[in-house]
């Protein structure tokens, strides 16, 4: 009776062992598709999907540096230009919000929402085979990069004026700079930088009370965590005005101060270099650089991709580009 029973345990032990090299076997997945393997989970991306290419919209900042750095300026203000697949989001937070739902998207957001990306299942490519971080955009070695910019109101109001030249100034500070880098901004700070403190002097009563005045701020939302960090930094200093923010896009950072809509706000910033000499003709020195930024390209964790070059971007988003599904990045 013992030999009997241990023989069928010897044969349902053979049977399960074969089924377990059946099913590694039928889970092999085609050529077609890339596995990755954690203990618990086999996860399949399909790489024979389409790719869905996400942009910003025409008045973003952010697209016209991408745009350029691609090699594909002409689409910076054109939809026309662009894949019929691909779909404009309203800002990075929204950009990062389609990625985390689509499995097979793809597109492009500040350096500063880096970890908002990661939290959201959102992961960050090397561009060209380089590494995004802040050492290799302040050094130039990492090309998808762009300046945040600022441009002012010529104000008429003189108290206004003085907050507004003070803020100005104050963002060159050691104080100022750190709240720039605090808040996801790269910028350099050297012990010969001066401080707060040694320069606001030269703006007398400067911290008078002025909790009764209002400095309106806005333009481009890749710009406006470090605009509202540097804007409750500052009122401290500055008698506790008021600041209003309303950022929707750095086209409106010219057309709000001196532009067709001047004066509803008093300062403005842009993602992008102004337009100086096409469209944004500010006044000398009215306006200036804040920090270094990276554009990052983004994809879903599920993507097993980890680099991308200038000309496969171009492919992936030109009407004419080759690229259609993500097996023509293999």
């Amino acid at each position: 009776m013992n030999r009997k029973k241990n023989s069928l345990m010897v044969l349902f032990a053979s049977v399960a062992m074969l089924a377990g090299c059946g099913a590694t076997s039928s889970n092999s997945g085609s050529s077609s598709n890339t596995s990755t393997k954690d203990s618990s989970s086999i996860v399949v991306f399909d790489t024979t999907q389409k790719v869905v290419p996400y942009t910003r919209d025409t008045t973003s900042g952010t697209r016209e540096g991408f745009m350029e750095k691609i090699d594909l300026a002409s689409a910076k203000k054109d939809d026309s230009l662009l894949k019929e697949t691909v779909q404009a989001v309203s800002s990075n937070g929204d950009m990062i919000q389609k990625l985390s739902a689509d499995e097979y998207g793809i597109g492009y957001f500040s350096h500063d929402s880096i970890t908002d990306a990661s939290n959201l299942g959102v992961k960050v490519l090397n561009y060209e085979g380089t590494e995004a971080t802040e050492s290799n955009i302040l050094d130039g070695t990492y090309k998808l990069s762009r300046t945040f910019n600022y441009c002012i109101a010529k104000e008429t109001d003189e108290v206004k004026k003085m907050i507004v030249d003070a803020f100005v100034a104050y963002l060159s500070t050691s104080e100022g700079l750190t709240t720039i880098q605090s808040n996801g901004g790269i910028v350099e700070i050297k012990t010969t930088t001066p401080s707060w403190k040694d320069i606001k002097a030269n703006y007398s009563g400067i911290e008078n009370d002025h909790s009764s005045l209002t400095i309106n701020f806005g333009g481009s939302t890749s710009v406006e965590k470090i605009a509202k960090a540097l804007s409750a930094d500052f009122s401290s200093r500055a008698g506790n005005f008021q600041a209003k923010h309303n950022h929707t896009g750095s086209g409106d950072a010219y057309k709000s101060t001196q532009g067709s809509s001047a004066l509803t706000l008093d300062i403005g910033f842009a993602s992008r270099e102004f337009n100086l000499t096409s469209g944004e003709p500010l006044a000398e020195g009215t306006y200036g650089k804040i920090c270094i930024d990276g554009i990052v390209v983004g994809v879903s964790n599920k993507n097993p991709l980890t680099n991308i070059t200038a000309s496969q971007c171009k492919n992936i988003y030109f009407k004419t580009g080759t690229i259609t599904t993500w097996s023509d990045l293999n």
